[in-house]
């Protein structure tokens, strides 16, 4: 992972959460790059996360209620967050 390795921004990663039922365009400004510069070398798995929005408002639904979301530092190189939406 290398320089980068364990780096966490917990406050991008809160409002990168936030952002996914309140307003997903916002966490579409970031490069694969910048992701990486605000979430560390593991931040490109927030491709993932909004790919998961994107599929959530295809059927002409684009509102999204939070059910439940966690999220976690443990001792180790990178957070964890569990985000369960529904369709609204």
């Amino acid at each position: 992972d290398g320089e980068r390795a364990g780096f966490i921004n917990k406050a991008f990663d809160l409002q990168f959460l936030d952002s996914l039922d309140t307003n997903p365009e916002w966490a579409t400004q970031f490069s694969v790059h910048e992701l990486v510069e605000k979430a560390g070398t593991q931040g490109v798995e927030l491709l993932m996360w909004l790919a998961m929005r994107g599929a959530l408002a295809t059927g002409g639904g684009s509102s999204v209620r939070r059910v439940t979301s966690n999220y976690h530092i443990p001792i180790s190189n990178t957070a964890t967050a569990v985000l369960a939406l529904e369709t609204a």
